[in-house]
């Protein structure tokens, strides 16, 4: 029997229809695949890259890993012997500043790294050990990955992490060896520096936070090891205003502070406005959690006392100097307010909501820091404090070249997000696209772990050949997670 031939206008339909269908059953299969790469690249951390190393084994997480089976430990950054002085042809002078010989080492060249690990500097990252500051996608993946699977192991071992390194890397100064510069040795059971090879790498011990501080919610969880005695996130508070804070009077600081509190930075105009952000949201948590009134009263006298410095500077030059040089008498450079001072600004509008009722007259100076930056009353930067994220274009930007993998977790992530906002199947095609090529680039069947470098890239080194690794992965992981999640999503409707 000979059917008779469909209109073409149902044909078509049943064809989109059909093609639709297929689309949907890709999503899933495509969604099944990332979290299940997300969920093995979280497994083999948990499993291999703890701190499994020197005398003292631990929850903490490697920071960088080779990519064999199992995973270890990267090696020991070597660094090149004090580089010459261009202008007299020999090399910089070593000085003594407490325990620490500063002259011995070049910290802007390793020997025995691939470059391309960043723009910064390698004495900035830290190749060896753990940093969860630096390392925070790692965290912030595995707490997500706790909501993404229903299973709350993830969340688990990222805050056991956490929460040991809270309770035990804390140094004589109150600070935490994490940021730029520092991290924690596996291997010597100290701070990155403080032993081995490369030991006596900086003129002092440097602590280095700018704008947000991750996982001060768990600091603030943590109680004082004994009746009467601060806790862990009160240390820290204080400990960077003794650290930092050189002029106390003035309220003059560095963006250094010395990790044994040996050096406390005199003369350092360096205060730059992103890290005044941080310690102001160190200070703000630490106030908030504290049940001991000793220690909310000297908070407050070090809130007003900075804050009183901050509007004073901001109201002189008309925003906040990058560092202390204008107000030493040495002429200021910029002409208006850096990045780094408007995002003081924003630290300080969102500190003014927070302590609007438990301190209303230090909201109110934070309230003018941001008026003063924003050039605005304080109502419409209120108003304005949640903007519309601008439609990204339909079609993603060309990362071919681009090595670093978090540059890539960006990307998908601002087309997933704009998917969820606006649904168009455009942005979900353009994250897919993203995150293609991305895989391409840092993924393979050799390892759960995604490559440091494109594949491809030499590995050659001034010492020889360097292993294949793992290194701020955990961005590129996550936002793969976020785009399964997104295309199961879709493969539902």
């Amino acid at each position: 029997m000979i059917r008779p031939a469909l209109p073409l206008c149902v044909a078509a339909a049943l064809t989109t229809a059909l093609l639709a269908r297929a689309s949907l059953a890709d999503d899933a299969g495509e969604a099944a695949d990332y979290l299940a790469r997300a969920r093995s690249f979280a497994d083999c951390m948990i499993r291999h890259g703890r701190d499994r190393y020197g005398p003292v084994h631990s929850p903490l997480f490697a920071n960088a890993l080779t990519r064999e089976d199992p995973p270890r430990l990267t090696p020991y950054p070597l660094f090149a012997p004090t580089p010459v002085n261009k202008k007299t042809g020999k090399p910089f002078p070593q000085k003594e500043t407490g325990l620490q010989v500063f002259g011995l080492f070049d910290f802007n060249k390793v020997l025995n790294y691939p470059k391309g690990l960043g723009s910064e500097g390698p004495h900035k990252v830290t190749l060896y050990g753990c940093d969860p500051y630096e390392d925070r996608e790692l965290y912030e993946f595995l707490f997500d990955l706790s909501r993404l699977t229903g299973e709350p192991r993830y969340a688990a071992e990222a805050k056991k992490a956490l929460e040991w390194w809270f309770r035990h890397t804390q140094g004589p100064a109150g600070l935490y060896p994490w940021g730029e510069h520092l991290g924690w040795d596996f291997e010597n059971e100290c701070p990155t520096y403080f032993a081995g090879p490369s030991k006596h790498l900086y003129a002092a011990c440097y602590h280095e936070i700018k704008d947000t501080v991750p996982f001060l919610d768990i600091l603030a969880g943590l109680p004082a090891e004994a009746p009467g005695k601060p806790t862990p996130l009160e240390r820290y508070a204080l400990g960077i205003w003794n650290a930092h804070f050189w002029d106390k009077d003035k309220a003059w600081y560095c963006r250094h502070g010395d990790y044994r509190g040996l050096d406390d930075r005199t003369g350092s105009l360096s205060g730059f406005p992103a890290h005044l952000g941080a310690y102001l949201r160190v200070w703000t948590a630490a106030w908030l959690a504290s049940t001991d009134d000793d220690f909310r009263r000297r908070m407050e006298t070090i809130l007003h006392k900075v804050l009183d410095m901050a509007v004073g500077r901001s109201e002189k030059y008309g925003f906040y100097p990058f560092t202390f040089e204008p107000d030493a008498g040495k002429g200021i450079k910029e002409k208006s307010a850096s990045g780094q001072s408007m995002r003081l600004a924003g630290h300080a509008a969102e500190l003014a909501d927070r302590l609007a009722k438990p301190l209303p007259e230090a909201a109110a100076k934070l309230r003018r820091l941001a008026e003063l930056h924003f050039k605005k009353p304080w109502s419409q930067i209120a108003a304005s404090s949640q903007p519309d994220q601008p439609a990204p274009a339909d079609s993603p930007p060309d990362l071919s070249k681009e090595k670093d993998p978090a540059r890539h977790a960006r990307a998908i992530l601002l087309y997933v997000e704009a998917y969820r906002r606006h649904g168009r199947r455009q942005y979900l095609d353009a994250a897919r696209s993203c995150a293609r090529r991305a895989g391409a680039m840092f993924l393979d069947g050799a390892s759960p772990l995604p490559r440091a470098l494109p594949a491809g890239t030499a590995l050659t080194t001034a010492t020889g050949e360097f292993p294949d690794f793992y290194f701020r992965g955990a961005a590129l992981m996550h936002a793969l997670a976020r785009l399964g999640e997104a295309m199961d999503h879709s493969s539902r409707k």
